[in-house]
């Protein structure tokens, strides 16, 4: 796993991937640190997109956004609130047939309404740093990072955006206090749990969760209560 043997094996996939590439650094599952300057490097490819670091390390997530900083800018579609869009929000709609009734004598004919447009603009952006740990999400906004694909969101997904809503208003208390009530079951339900903890909270928080698979462990009704006493202030 020398730099150079990474760096080729991400610039092949990028190279051929018909999707832009986003890397994964997760040290917990895989016994691998992205190297700072091998992420800077790869972030001046085209079709690399950003990293997802899942560290939990604020110090590497500075590093990283500082690195990457200068890598090339790309314009991509937004909504007029500069959230990002969607191929699939952009894609036209199939215009429904209109539906005929009768009614005795009478056939009338129900009319569809069109979908209003999506209403878009451009914006330039650069190399997205994003945040895998939901316990940093706040801090890792500080420092720099575009935002966070956090396993937490799974099952509480409300929670994580109010996080990220109280930092864009700048309203710095409130995102502490939305940030502090998403520690303590993060850290057990994410952190320890694991799997089996993220898919019962789902379960639990109204989604769908199911079963974890070989060979990850059910859990057992203790732990099961411990979650959902954990998300008692946290539903959707």
């Amino acid at each position: 796993m020398t730099p150079a043997a990474v760096l080729h094996y991400f610039r092949s996939v990028a190279d051929r991937s018909p999707l832009p590439v986003v890397l994964y650094n997760i040290p917990r599952c895989v016994p691998y640190n992205i190297p700072i300057e091998v992420a800077a490097e790869l972030a001046n490819h085209p079709n690399i997109l950003g990293i997802k670091d899942s560290s939990g390390d604020l110090q590497r997530i500075r590093a990283l956004v500082e690195a990457t900083k200068s890598a090339p800018r790309r314009t991509v579609i937004v909504t007029p609130i500069f959230e990002a869009v969607t191929g699939r929000m952009l894609s036209p709609k199939a215009e429904a047939p209109a539906t005929l009734v009768t009614i005795g004598d009478q056939t009338g004919a129900l009319a569809t309404a069109a979908p209003a447009p999506l209403k878009t603009r451009t914006k330039e952006v650069g190399f997205q740093v994003l945040t895998g740990s939901a316990g940093t999400l706040l801090e890792s906004l500080e420092a720099g990072a575009s935002g966070a694909i956090l396993g937490f969101a799974a099952f509480a997904p409300q929670a994580c955006q109010e996080i990220y809503l109280a930092w864009k208003d700048h309203d710095r208390k409130l995102a502490e206090e939305k940030q502090q009530r998403v520690q303590d079951p993060g850290r057990r339900i994410v952190g320890e749990f694991g799997i089996a903890g993220i898919k019962h909270a789902c379960d639990f928080n109204g989604y769908y969760g199911g079963r974890a698979r070989a060979p990850h462990l059910p859990l057992n009704a203790a732990e099961r209560s411990e979650i959902e006493a954990l998300l008692a202030g946290i539903r959707n």
